[in-house]
């Protein structure tokens, strides 16, 4: 788990985050607030804004169990990571850097460059999500 979360550090995720994002891949049932925050040691307080983060990107599935209150947290069947957010971000600063005044040839050269990069990119992984076998 450390090491995923290690990984995904460069992604804009926490340590936190990224460890529970791991403990829900590697778990087959759902779980509670209660064993994610046993198992990897952190508070349930964090955990519970963690868990709640994840779910809102699509990253975690939240469950109910009828007849309690107490809420289960399982990884996504389908969508993993950041990526969703970081082809949107791509593509925001491929925007501005294309809305860039420059009276350097060669700063326009290297920005229109670096945009069309960032465009392909959130393009190819707006497209991988688009498959199929990726939707939700």
């Amino acid at each position: 788990m450390d090491e995923v979360a290690s990984l995904m550090a460069p992604w804009g995720w926490g340590r936190h985050i990224s460890r529970i994002f791991a403990y829900l891949l590697l778990r087959e049932q759902p779980a509670t607030l209660d064993e994610i925050s046993e198992h990897l040691g952190i508070s349930k307080s964090i955990v519970s804004v963690a868990t709640r983060e994840l779910e809102q990107y699509g990253n975690a599935r939240r469950h109910s169990q009828p007849g309690t209150k107490q809420i289960l947290y399982s990884a996504p069947d389908k969508r993993y990571g950041p990526f969703p957010d970081q082809a949107k971000m791509m593509g925001t600063i491929a925007t501005l850097m294309t809305r860039q005044q420059t009276d350097s040839a060669v700063v326009k050269q290297r920005l229109t460059k670096v945009a069309a990069f960032l465009q392909a990119m959130r393009e190819a992984i707006d497209e991988v999500y688009e498959r199929p076998e990726f939707r939700d």
